[in-house]
């Protein structure tokens, strides 16, 4: 019995020394080694991931689908310009910029034909065409296809603006000719106080001009390659006659956009403070031309306010009542 109790309480106080040295180093397993991962680093292990709310994707914006061009044929109705080239004509952009800002039922349409004969079949696959302009080179070939022209027209011999009229018995072109008054209508302050005036060029548009400055009271004279008894060549522009005509008009299209490193070949050289330069083109603003007389002193203005001012008159003469 006393040996019962002896085994007993050895195993008793085994068993609290245990505990007690547990207790003192809990990181020690039971075989007294420490095999596990530090504290810190477990609990970095299983470190709980923050909540994440879900987010919806993002929807595409659908592609506009491009807008087909609406037909010309469906405007009520058309006008448009002749010749060749047109790449340096703005006037359907003004024109067309005008027609949507005013809410006019019309469309401007670039007709580029490689022959004037091509212009009735032009007209005639186009029955809403109430009008169009022309331009080089075909300011007088047009002129056997029109009906009839105007009183203006006939007497410069130039045609830029052209009404049409459809009737029952036909259809009816008649030709006018604005160029002479966008010239006059922009030019005639710098024109003030000059006397004589060189027109380099003898085509529709030079023809124009000489009406526009005989209206005015300046003597002129035409400027060619090719001189005869009436019209100068440049090889004769002396300093006495380019000091005795102090207005010059270039009427070519020398300088015109894209061909802008081009200009007439006049000697620059004789030019002075008293000269102006005069340039029908309306693209570039400034053309080569302009720049060298400037460069010598001379007042320069190109075509651009010309442009406008012609057109005006050929809007007047397609919206008139009385022909």
């Amino acid at each position: 019995m006393l040996f019962t109790l002896f085994v007993l309480g050895s195993v008793l106080l085994f068993l609290v020394k245990t505990v007690n040295n547990k207790l003192n180093n809990p990181q020690d397993t039971p075989f007294g080694t420490n095999d596990t991962e530090p504290q810190e680093e477990f609990k970095e292990e299983f470190k709980e991931e923050p909540q994440v709310e879900p987010q919806e994707k993002p929807q595409e914006k659908p592609q506009e689908k491009p807008q087909p061009k609406q037909a010309y044929s469906s405007y009520g109705h058309l006008f448009g310009l002749i010749g060749k080239p047109l790449g340096h004509s703005t006037s359907k952009d003004r024109f067309n910029k005008m027609f949507r800002e005013q809410h006019i039922n019309a469309y401007y349409e670039n007709f580029e034909l490689d022959s004037i004969e091509q212009v009735k079949d032009m007209v005639d696959r186009n029955p809403n065409l109430c009008g169009f302009n022309v331009t080089i080179p075909y300011k007088e070939d047009i002129i056997p296809y029109l009906t009839r022209l105007d009183e203006t027209a006939q007497a410069i011999g130039a045609v830029n603006t052209v009404k049409v009229i459809h009737k029952d018995s036909g259809t009816e072109l008649i030709g006018y000719n604005t160029d002479w008054i966008g010239f006059t209508e922009s030019f005639k302050e710098l024109l003030d106080g000059h006397k004589k005036a060189l027109i380099l060029g003898t085509g529709g548009v030079s023809k124009a001009v000489k009406y526009a400055l005989d209206t005015l009271g300046i003597e002129n004279k035409f400027v060619s390659r090719n001189s005869t008894f009436d019209i100068l060549g440049y090889y004769e522009l002396s300093p006495s006659v380019m000091d005795e005509y102090d207005v010059i008009v270039n009427c070519t299209p020398l300088g015109m956009w894209p061909n802008t490193d081009q200009c007439p070949d006049i000697p620059y050289t004789f030019l002075s403070d008293s000269h102006v330069l005069l340039d029908v083109i309306a693209n570039p603003d400034e053309t080569l031309f302009m720049k060298k007389g400037r460069e010598h002193g001379a007042q320069a203005k190109g075509g651009k306010d010309m442009l406008e001012q012609q057109a005006v008159a050929a809007w007047n003469i397609w919206n008139s009542i009385e022909i």
